[in-house]
């Protein structure tokens, strides 16, 4: 288990990443997110239970970038590996929350043989080390229809999460 916090409106929300054989995040016995505003409050709301968390391997994805970087991508401009990293932790996250909460239709929404390109480009975008070979880069260039694609599903699954009150404010 590990902190995950997203910002959202300038608020933070700490909420608790779990890795088994899928991934999602911490709920209560009443099927709501286990989120607090700071990590300190989370560690004394988990209890015993804090101590099988991984509190140095914090991770943040800030929802107010996401949503930025997406407004801003043109067709046939390239992105920067930040904008591709910003874009595809904030995908990765979204599919948990998904998978948390067993939103089926809402990740088949994902899945489509574009967004499945958009991915592809977001992660090879992002130039890690153990992907890109020695001395090369990769800068996506998009399309009209992979941005259109990416904003309407990202708003609609967003929307979806915010309606069921998944993610506050």
């Amino acid at each position: 288990m590990y902190p995950y916090a997203y910002i959202y409106c300038g608020q933070r929300t700490i909420l608790i990443w779990q890795s088994n054989d899928i991934d999602t995040f911490k709920i209560t016995s009443v099927s709501r997110l286990l989120q607090y505003r700071t990590l300190s409050t989370m560690k004394r709301k988990l209890k015993t239970a804090a101590a099988k968390v991984h509190w140095a391997e914090y991770a943040e994805i800030d929802y107010d970038k996401f949503f930025t970087a997406l407004k801003n991508l043109r067709a046939e401009k390239a992105s920067s590996a930040k904008t591709c990293y910003v874009l595809l932790e904030g995908w990765n996250f979204i599919e948990d929350m998904g998978r948390t909460f067993n939103l089926k239709k809402d990740l088949r929404r994902l899945r489509s043989r574009l967004l499945n390109k958009s991915y592809e480009k977001l992660f090879h975008g992002c130039n890690l080390p153990s992907a890109t070979p020695k001395g090369k880069s990769y800068s996506p260039l998009w399309t009209t229809e992979d941005i259109s694609a990416m904003r309407a599903e990202f708003r609609a699954i967003w929307a979806t999460l915010r309606k069921k009150g998944y993610i506050q404010p």
